[in-house]
């Protein structure tokens, strides 16, 4: 059997009815910073808000609208994420995953970071990650190739988004991040 991936928890989403009573929250009394805004391009074209408290992390929180009502079955919970190290973590999480019988996968680029969606046993979103060295204004939502080399699909996502607004080295972007919550802890 695949042996497990070494994973790290990053952030989770949630579907929200109040996008914003529910940022307002977020950022007023817990101190979370908005990183990223916009629409997903989804049936309803629902809006996404990205929050984060930690300059690491693009985001903690993603609230989405298109919350239902309705107990366990309403879907509140939108996934839970986590790190991987780099894209062959990545491949190897869904192997392990395949060998457990999933068969559900929906691997993107956002961009900033290069994502395996699948399900759980029970239908709860996951989702698995790399980094990539950029920062990309979220959301973007695109085709992800696993197949392709690592080099290959670097080489792909710097050509897809360098000309798109608000594209830098991540490290300058978290710098940035890191300064605005310093204001915000400091004011």
């Amino acid at each position: 059997m695949t042996p497990a991936p070494r994973l790290r928890f990053s952030h989770i989403g949630i579907h929200v009815h109040d996008m914003k009573r529910m940022v307002e929250f977020y950022t007023g009394l817990l101190g979370l910073e908005e990183t990223d805004r916009g629409k997903l391009p989804l049936p309803g074209e629902p809006e996404i808000v990205f929050l984060s408290a930690d300059p690491a992390e693009h985001h903690q929180i993603a609230l989405v609208e298109g919350r239902r009502d309705g107990g366990i079955e309403a879907g509140v919970v939108n996934q839970l994420s986590f790190h991987v190290e780099n894209l062959a973590e990545l491949r190897r999480v869904k192997q392990a995953a395949e060998a457990r019988g999933v068969e559900r996968f929906m691997p993107l680029s956002h961009g900033r970071g290069w994502s395996l969606y699948f399900p759980d046993p029970e239908g709860n979103g996951i989702e698995c990650f790399v980094d990539t060295p950029w920062h990309v204004r979220q959301p973007v939502v695109d085709p992800l190739d696993l197949s392709l080399s690592d080099e290959e699909i670097l080489r792909q996502t710097e050509e897809t988004y360098r000309d798109t607004p608000d594209f830098e080295p991540m490290e300058d972007w978290r710098a940035a991040l890191a300064k605005r919550i310093e204001k915000r802890w400091s004011d």
